[in-house]
């Protein structure tokens, strides 16, 4: 389908996950292109500060996305205050490594909250009000690990591949409403989500900057196209995934040292990344567990 370019000039853009990383880069490109940025964070200081770096339009505020009912208060703020959010950006999110028999159930369902649970909110509570204006685009950030498995990250797989799966057929139900979802799907991005991970060489090399993601991710306005990778390439390369056998697949992780749950990694490096998963699990000392975690991609 063909779609009418989204205009930036004057829009009001929500960005979760906002204050860092990713979320940031996105938030500073729809800026610079003319939109009223939202950036809501878990962190509030930091999405306060975040905002005053965009310039006196830029607005921050504190959010744990994981809780349906602070999302819907924040956006009512953000709509009786600022205007109707035009462009939302579901960026936030959490990635806890491990084995799946070391994590906890808290844990894991931090995860489905923020990774997956946030996107479903934002549309229930955004997509009637966007269609009764006739306007509106979501972008969703969730992940080449929609699309792929991994050991040491089952629960942060599933979610992402519900999120990818969600997005695309809600897409589908927008069709001739004037609002439209994009799914965006980054491989490895250099943010505090990789801090403390040993990788091999190689590895290193397939590693991109939140930058790269946030160009794919704020031109997805151009033309609203259902799903875009970062790097280019990367839905190419995941479609082809599957056509391969798993015993090959086995064997290939086997030869390059990727048969592993990404441990060990540097707990100290990772610390204040895991620090924040307590807040949003309820689980004291999730910092110091096996359970790692992100305050957003």
């Amino acid at each position: 389908m063909k779609f009418a370019e989204f205009p930036t000039s004057n829009a009001n853009a929500l960005v979760t996950g906002g204050a860092r990383g990713i979320g940031y880069s996105i938030a500073r490109l729809l800026a610079e292109a003319g939109a009223r940025v939202v950036i809501a964070d878990l962190e509030e200081d930091a999405a306060v500060t975040a905002a005053r770096s965009l310039g006196s339009e830029a607005v921050g505020y504190g959010l744990d996305v994981g809780d349906p009912r602070a999302f819907a208060a924040l956006i009512d703020i953000v709509e009786s205050e600022i205007g109707p959010v035009d462009i939302m950006v579901n960026n936030a999110g959490i990635m806890p490594m491990g084995p799946l028999a070391d994590e906890s159930r808290d844990i894991a369902e931090a995860t489905m909250r923020v990774n997956f649970w946030a996107h479903y909110d934002s549309f229930r509570i955004l997509a009637p009000r966007m269609t009764a204006r006739g306007r509106g685009h979501f972008i969703n950030i969730t992940s080449a690990a929609g699309a792929i498995h991994s050991p040491g990250l089952a629960t942060y797989v599933a979610a992402k591949h519900a999120a990818t799966g969600f997005g695309r057929s809600a897409r589908e139900e927008l069709v001739g409403t004037g609002v439209t979802l994009s799914v965006v799907m980054p491989s490895a991005v250099r943010t505090e989500l990789v801090d403390g991970i040993r990788f091999s060489w190689w590895e290193r090399l397939g590693i991109i900057t939140p930058a790269t993601v946030a160009r794919r991710a704020v031109g997805t306005l151009r033309k609203r196209p259902a799903v875009v990778g970062a790097p280019l390439g990367t839905v190419v390369a995941l479609r082809l995934y599957h056509l391969v056998p798993e015993p090959i697949w086995l064997l290939g992780r086997r030869i390059v040292g990727a048969d592993r749950t990404l441990e060990p990694y540097d707990r100290h490096a990772r610390a204040a990344y895991d620090g924040r998963i307590g807040r949003q699990s309820g689980e004291p000392g999730a910092g110091e567990s096996a359970d790692g975690a992100s305050s957003a991609d």
